[in-house]
Parts: C-alpha cells; sequence; structure tokens
C-alpha cells in the first residue's frame, strides 16, 4: 500500500526524478494527513474557523495529490511548499502563537526544496528557502501569543512539531538511501547482464569463474567448466538476417538457462559462445548436464515473425579442475580445445577433454 502510495502517478522506474517524485506525494500524504486531523480535533473542540481553514487546506493538498494522479507533477511539486508556508505563517501568527513551535515546520519546508527541485529550478529552490527563513524568523521574533491555544495546549502542540518534524526527516532520508541502493543495485545489474540475452556477461561469468575456481581449489573439490557454441551461427544470420540471429541467441540462452541445474553458472561469452561452471561436478556428472542441456536446443522450435522455422544445434567443450592446474584460464583453454574437438566430429556434440595438454 506504501508503494503504490508514493509511486501514484507514476510508475515505478529508474528515471533521475524518481526520488523527487516518492518525496513529493509523502509530503502531500503527510501534509492531508495532518489537516485531516486538525479538522477533527478542533472540530470536536468548537473551534470551527481553524476546523474550516484546515478543510481548505485538506482540499488543496488533495488537489495537489490529482495534479500527481493525472501525470502535471511540476504542478504539485509547486503547489506543495506554497500551501505549506501559508498554512505554517497563518496558523503561528494568528491561532497557534509562537510558543507552539508550530514555525519550525518551516524545516520541513526548507528539507523539500533542497530534495524536490532539480538544478535547472534553483531560482525557486532558493526563493522557497528564503521565504521560508524569513517567515520563521517573523514567526519566531513577533513573539504572538495566540487566539486560541492556551499553555498547555502549545506544549502539546510543540511535542507534536518535534515528532513531525523527527518523521519528516526519517522517511525522507531513508526514500533517499532507498532509492540510491535500488539505483545501484539497478546500475549493478546493467554491468553484470548481457542486454541481449539476459545472461551474466563475460566479466560477471569470468568474475564467477574465478570465484568457483578458487573455492574448488579451496575445497579439494572438482568442478568443471564447459565452453558451448551455436553451430553454424554465421549462416543463420546470412540467410535469415541479424534480427533473426538475435532472436535465435535470446531463446537458445532462455532455454539453456531453464535446463541447467540450480548450482550451476551460466554467461556470455562473446558472440555466438556461452560459458556453463557447475561446481562440485565431476566430467560424467557434467556431461549429462550437456547432453540433456544439447538435446533441449535441438528440439527447440524457434519461429520468425514471418513464420520461418530456424533450426538450432549446439556443441560444446568439456574440461575439469586438475591437480596440476593454477589458474582458471587454463581449464577455459583445455574446454576451447574440447569445443574444437567436438565442432571437427560433426557439430551437435559433446566432447570431453580428459588429459591436460599444451
Amino acid at each position: 500500500m506504501t508503494k503504490k502510495l508514493l509511486n501514484l502517478g507514476f510508475i515505478d522506474e529508474f528515471g533521475n526524478d524518481l526520488n523527487q517524485k516518492h518525496v513529493v506525494n509523502f509530503s502531500y500524504l503527510m501534509f492531508c494527513a495532518s489537516c485531516l486531523f486538525m479538522v477533527v480535533m478542533f472540530f470536536y473542540r468548537q473551534m470551527p474557523s481553524i476546523a474550516f481553514f484546515s478543510f481548505m487546506g485538506l482540499v488543496v493538498g488533495l488537489v495537489g495529490l490529482r495534479y500527481n494522479y493525472i501525470g502535471l507533477f511540476s504542478r504539485a511539486q509547486l503547489l506543495m511548499p506554497i500551501v505549506k508556508i501559508g498554512q505554517i505563517t497563518i496558523l503561528s501568527l494568528f491561532y497557534f502563537g509562537s510558543a507552539s513551535g508550530f514555525h519550525w515546520l518551516f524545516v520541513n519546508v526548507i528539507a523539500y526544496s533542497f530534495i524536490v527541485f532539480r538544478a535547472d529550478q534553483r531560482f525557486i529552490k532558493y526563493w522557497v528557502v528564503a521565504g521560508s527563513v524569513v517567515l520563521f524568523l517573523v514567526c519566531e521574533f513577533l513573539n504572538t501569543k495566540g487566539l486560541y491555544l492556551t499553555s498547555p495546549d502549545q506544549s502539546i502542540v510543540l511535542t507534536a512539531v518535534f515528532l513531525c518534524v523527527c518523521f519528516y526527516f526519517a522517511v525522507v532520508i531513508n526514500l533517499v538511501m532507498s532509492r540510491l541502493k535500488a539505483v545501484n543495485s539497478h546500475l549493478r545489474t546493467l554491468a553484470e547482464r548481457d542486454e541481449l540475452t539476459g545472461l551474466s556477461n563475460r566479466r560477471k561469468v569470468l568474475a564467477d569463474a574465478v570465484n568457483i575456481f578458487a573455492d574448488s581449489v579451496i575445497n579439494r573439490e572438482s568442478c568443471v567448466f564447459s565452453i558451448v557454441d551455436l553451430d553454424h551461427f554465421k549462416k543463420i544470420n546470412d540467410t535469415f538476417g541479424h534480427e533473426a540471429g538475435d532472436l535465435v541467441l535470446a531463446q537458445v540462452a532462455a532455454m539453456m538457462a531453464s535446463v541447467i541445474r540450480p548450482q550451476d553458472e551460466i554467461g556470455r561469452y562473446g558472440g555466438e559462445e556461452f560459458i556453463v561452471i557447475m561446481r562440485n561436478t565431476n566430467l560424467k556428472q557434467a556431461e549429462v548436464v550437456m547432453e540433456r542441456l544439447r538435446y533441449s536446443v535441438e528440439n527447440m522450435l524457434i519461429e520468425t515473425d514471418l513464420g520461418i522455422v530456424i533450426p538450432v544445434t549446439i556443441s560444446a567443450g568439456l574440461a575439469s579442475i586438475a591437480p596440476n592446474v593454477s589458474r582458471y584460464e587454463e581449464i577455459l583453454a583445455q574446454a576451447d580445445k574440447s569445443l574444437y574437438v567436438a565442432k571437427r566430429n560433426g557439430r551437435n556434440r559433446i566432447s570431453l577433454q580428459l588429459n591436460y595438454q599444451n
């Protein structure tokens, strides 16, 4: 529910202004909630003028939320500080008095301005901040008594203002930090994923290879590296076009990712080549996995938008860790030699490298 409210009027995305939109929506929700509370409280205490004033603030807050809902974010962005400044100034000077500390809510307006307004809106931001500071000083040094609140009431309002400011800053900081984490996670995904296939890209799969190789050496476990290559892929591109080639790569990658075991890693090595890393696995076990993968790809039905069915097969070379191996690159080199053997022997097959050779 909270996420839906914060995303009111726009879908969850990774745009640059998403954090500002979240803060704007949260500010409106908090403003509307406070206005509704004051309407109920002052109506109950038979103070109709403050209750009506608070009700008008609630209406304006709902209008701001409506602006967001229909996509008028700029209007909603600007309306919030205006209505908030007006509310704080009027209630502080004419209703609550300086001793209530209600004017300290200008701190929320200042924080809102620095977070929400972009660099190209610095003129508006500075005017809002300057106006908030000036009006805060006016409310502070005029030392008005207030018409409707007694001294105990003012103490209660002062406590409520303190809690409100703390809550606002806590939520806004949490929104900013959550946004930074989400953006960092998204950027990490973009840096580690191949855009076409959705698999790990070369950098990520080789980093996984280093870690798995190191763990296998330390734990004295077997691991198998496999290099998989699409047979006659250049011919597919030349015959059916590069769009068809991209379709083949994407669908074959999805099939392979669904066939391998959960503990295995797969990534795009480059072009039409893929790497499969099988931890805690010997060559015979790996051969079973790769044979199942080869059979699944061979029986795929890949059809273009024009209704053309493209037959696809793969060849794979396997190599396992050995006592005399000191680097993961050596396993990849042997897997590549095995792949060459598979292609030389007719393609659409699996080849195992049993002995390491220079």
